[in-house]
């Protein structure tokens, strides 16, 4: 199946110098041929403006070398109820402070929510994870005050690149209803935690910058 993403169309947004790629010799042995490829040709933004910051436990003296293991986690024993084998997922970095894993095995791409200890799925591949990361970068200027001064309706933006995420990859949404929705309180006390990806759209949605 061919790949969401490539390399052309990740420098299309974001430097080429700041998409980090690694070898197959800092790669683990058991990680799946997809995401090897993805790692070793396309890369991870390592772009300060992006809503992903990638893991600086990755570096040695400011170059990629292996990433680290989950059990390398600060306060890894408070963490419970988690999937057999969380141990050894990969650690790729953040967005908003929450923790972005990877499963070696299966390839899914994983959220560790701030604060909480404990797991929630976030993309079903590495591919779709990068295409969303794609996707809010090619956006930018239509909702970023940083980037353009002329934003006629980041409204209809979040909305579309709800509508093409959910498209690439229906699992983080799967669910839950979006924070525009009329019909669901975000703000409600009892309301439950805002995901990752509809948290990151809830900026998209309300202009950034």
């Amino acid at each position: 199946m061919p790949h969401l993403t490539d390399r052309s169309m990740m420098e299309s947004v974001f430097p080429p110098a700041e998409l980090v790629t690694l070898t197959e010799e800092q790669l683990p042995a058991e990680l799946d041929e997809v995401t090897r490829s993805l790692l070793t040709a396309t890369g991870l933004p390592s772009d300060r403006s992006s809503v992903f910051q990638i893991d600086g436990g990755l570096f040695v003296d400011e170059r990629p070398s292996r990433f680290r293991r989950c059990a390398q986690l600060s306060y890894f024993s408070e963490y419970h109820d988690m999937p057999a084998g969380w141990e050894d997922w990969l650690v790729l970095g953040e967005i908003y402070y929450d923790g972005i894993a990877l499963d070696p095995v299966s390839g899914a791409v994983h959220c560790l929510p701030d604060g909480e200890f404990t797991a929630q799925p976030l993309n079903r591949s590495l591919d779709t994870f990068l295409y969303f990361l794609y996707l809010l970068e090619l956006e930018r200027p239509h909702y970023d005050y940083t980037v353009s001064e002329d934003l006629p309706d980041p409204e209809g933006v979040a909305v579309s690149l709800r509508e093409r995420m959910q498209s690439a990859d229906p699992l983080p949404f799967e669910g839950v209803e979006p924070v525009w929705s009329e019909e669901f309180d975000w703000d409600a006390e009892d309301a439950p935690r805002l995901p990752t990806w509809d948290g990151v759209l809830s900026d998209v949605y309300e202009t950034v910058g």
